[in-house]
């Protein structure tokens, strides 16, 4: 009975040896921050290295004041007589204030050298404490940041879709970054929803990138207006406005090509015609003020009868005494012969010498 209760102990004081060996720690890249800015929570996780380990169980941390967005964590790294375990989040502040990042608790199942049975163990990291200050302006959105539209065509034909890009990044909280509403005159524009995407660089650099695209269809050129960005700089502390440079996409339609050329030739023709219409009145006109009055109500004369007792009165005229007779035998007679009266105005104009 002595021995199985001596083997019992050794197993025991082994394993408290071995648990003594672990250590789980946080770091925060920063004590200090400004609402929204994110910061860097790293949690390690150290062991003797001759531990032999099945698994480490570490949930993503549930955190009231933060938003937490988890990058990676690291396979086991030697270090030394140690292994190292690293696992990396991104903590967003909600609110101002100290704010308290209780401690997280780790699982370890690591095999007793003794039996060769397995042990889990929990471990709990130290709290830590950050400052979150009000961001100057009350801006939502903070960070360093680049911004910039891009078209996968500089030229397309009536409707068939152009894809635009707009792309952000940098540093901060482009999560909290609602979706843009593009428009676009007399263009149709899809959106798409917003995509962020975080990138670990190392120590504790990270890059964000938010980035939504648009379909566009038109039927002539599209002018896409540039968007803006309104934040607060981390860098220089002061708040920026960025903005997309103007794109102009041209648009090829044959059939409103055809409908402006249509349009165009209407309307020179009908400046021609203004023009010809105009030429012509000046022209009636100046023949109509050179008329003398015979010649104007012979021109006006809507009977045989009238022409007649316009004329009566030049009987003695050479050239006029043929049309009287012709006026006579249509009048009083049976003479059906057809009456000119573009000779009887010539020869009343050259009577009375009223030349134009």
């Amino acid at each position: 009975m002595r021995w199985p209760g001596r083997s019992l102990f050794l197993t025991i004081v082994l394993s408290l040896c071995l648990g003594a060996g672990v250590r789980f720690d946080l770091d925060l890249s920063r004590t200090e921050a400004y609402l929204g800015e994110p910061v860097l929570a790293t949690f390690s996780l150290r062991y003797d290295r001759t531990m032999k380990v099945d698994r480490v169980d570490f949930p993503v941390p549930k955190l009231r004041d933060f938003a937490v967005e988890e990058l990676n964590a690291s396979a086991p790294l030697r270090r030394g007589t140690q292994r190292l375990r690293l696992y990396r989040y991104l903590l967003t502040p909600l609110k101002v204030g100290s704010l308290k990042i209780p401690p997280q608790t780790i699982e370890m199942a690591y095999q007793d050298r003794e039996n060769y049975r397995y042990i889990s163990h929990t471990y709990r990291s130290p709290s830590r404490s950050l400052t979150v200050r009000e961001v100057p302006g009350g801006l939502k959105l903070v960070g360093d940041y680049r911004m910039h539209m891009r078209s996968d065509a500089n030229a397309t034909t009536a409707g068939r879709p152009v894809h635009l890009e707009l792309q952000i990044e940098g540093i901060g909280n482009l999560d909290f970054l609602p979706a843009y509403d593009l428009t676009i005159p007399g263009a149709l524009v899809y959106p798409s929803k917003p995509k962020v995407t975080t990138r670990w660089l190392g120590g504790t650099k990270y890059r964000k990138r938010f980035t939504q695209r648009f379909t566009v269809v038109a039927e002539r050129d599209i002018a896409v207006p540039p968007l803006t960005l309104r934040y607060f700089n981390l860098h220089t502390a002061i708040p920026e406005i960025l903005r997309t440079a103007p794109l102009t996409i041209r648009v090829d339609n044959p059939a409103l090509r055809r409908e402006r050329w249509r349009n165009a030739a209407f309307f020179f023709a009908g400046i021609l015609l203004g023009i010809a219409l105009t030429l012509l009145t000046q022209l009636l006109r100046r023949h109509r003020k050179g008329e003398g009055a015979l010649l104007h109500r012979v021109r006006k004369a809507r009977s045989d009868r009238e022409l007649y007792r316009l004329l009566l009165p030049y009987s003695d005229v050479g050239e006029i005494q043929p049309f009287l007779r012709i006026l006579e035998e249509r009048l009083y007679g049976k003479d059906t012969r057809s009456f000119d009266r573009r000779a009887l105005y010539e020869a009343v104009k050259k009577s009375t010498n009223d030349d134009e």
